[in-house]
């Protein structure tokens, strides 16, 4: 794969692959993970949801953005005021994406951005050492405070059809206008950062990944560079093998005591400390299996066809990821074709993939004509205070 001057190409096809990840596991929010969808079909679905996209894919991306980070840091036109606006045009676009969707993640990242110009200076081994500490606050945080406050699962499926059919009659995105999704999401900013660090997909460690992005540059990047390809093989198998090892043994705790990682647990508190550790073994090492196999990919000579629309993709993730809101709420809110609450798990996944390939189509396209997506033209001219060449 060719590489610009500006940008490098595994970065891209990187993201371009995150995207679909993060899609895949964003629709599962209209109701595709209700316990009412029992087929074979929904369970393997939302079983390979669980254990290969959930928790990896924003992981994922918040390597990335710690690596664009250091990028944007180490340029000649770095500076602190610009790195400021950058953060701060990202957060005002999270808050217009947060009132139609309540799984923003820009918000956050603006905000941690900001604690991430504060640490990125750190010595590597201060860095490992705060990453540390950040990461066992999911675990420790659960053990030592009390439960998540979510609902236990319905008893029976009787109960789940009726949670669902609630959810059906009564929720905003199912019988509400554009103005009724609106005044239902605007309680959620700004983002509280903090609130949910109990959870496994937590703010701290949200910033742990940023600071392992920063520290991958400094440490990794060279030697990754280095890795023979069929060590890169090898090393991508290894987080596969383990990776996997740990998800099924979180499924195992889930059936046989009652584990769960997202809601409350019936096991006692030393069972779901083991689960939330094993659990966020798991999470650093998938998120690691997909990195090294996509670096795998991007060096050796198939599917490149497909590797170039993924890096298109990947080039303009911003305008991408913004879209896919804008596809899934017309499909799914009741203001436009209302599906909310209708399609379970297989369903929701059969519709990520056609919208992704869709938009590997048109990114594409896009950036065959183009040098940067609509969005990042509007994030990059509002940061250097001047409007940018697009073509």
């Amino acid at each position: 794969m060719t590489q610009s001057p500006e940008r490098i190409a595994f970065f891209d096809v990187l993201r371009g692959v995150a995207l679909f990840g993060i899609l895949v596991v964003n629709v599962f929010s209209f109701g595709a993970d209700a316990a009412v969808w029992t087929d074979a079909a929904d369970r393997v679905a939302w079983t390979l949801k669980h254990i290969v996209f959930e928790s990896k894919f924003w992981a994922l991306y918040s390597v990335l953005f710690g690596i664009g980070f250091y990028l944007q840091r180490m340029s000649p036109t770095y500076t602190l005021a610009r790195a400021v606006r950058r953060l701060s045009v990202l957060m005002a676009l999270g808050c217009l994406h947060a009132l139609l969707f309540e799984g923003d993640i820009l918000m956050l990242y603006a905000e941690l951005g900001v604690l991430l110009l504060c640490l990125n200076g750190l010595p590597n081994r201060w860095l490992l050492g705060v990453c540390v500490a950040l990461s066992l606050s999911f675990p420790l945080g659960h053990l030592l405070g009390d439960d998540r406050g979510d609902e236990r699962p319905p008893e029976n499926s009787e109960e789940a059809i009726e949670w669902l059919e609630d959810d059906l009659a009564h929720s905003p995105l199912s019988i509400g206008g554009f103005s009724d999704v609106v005044t239902y999401h605007s309680g959620n900013i700004p983002e509280r950062f903090w609130a949910d660090w109990q959870y496994p997909d937590s703010g701290l460690l949200v910033l742990t990944f940023f600071l392992l992005g920063v520290y991958f540059m400094r440490v990794g990047w060279p030697r990754l560079q280095m890795l023979s390809f069929q060590s890169g093989y090898r090393l991508a198998a290894s987080f596969w093998l383990a990776g996997l090892f740990l998800m099924g043994v979180e499924r195992y705790l889930a059936l046989s005591v009652g584990y769960d990682a997202f809601g409350k647990s019936d096991a006692s508190a030393l069972w779901v400390l083991l689960g939330d550790l094993v659990y966020l073994c798991a999470t650093f090492l998938l998120t690691g299996a997909w990195f090294v196999s996509v670096w795998c990919w991007t060096q050796g000579n198939w599917a490149t066809a497909l590797r170039a629309r993924v890096a298109s993709a990947g080039r303009v993730s911003l305008s991408a990821y913004l879209s896919q809101t804008l596809i899934f709420t017309t499909v799914f809110y009741d203001y436009g074709f209302g599906k909310a609450f209708e399609w379970g798990p297989f369903a929701v996944c059969c519709f990520a993939v056609v919208v992704y390939f869709a938009q590997l189509m048109i990114c594409h396209w896009w950036c065959e004509r183009f040098r940067l997506g609509p969005m990042e033209w509007l994030w990059r001219s509002l940061t250097y205070l001047r409007w940018m060449s697009i073509r």
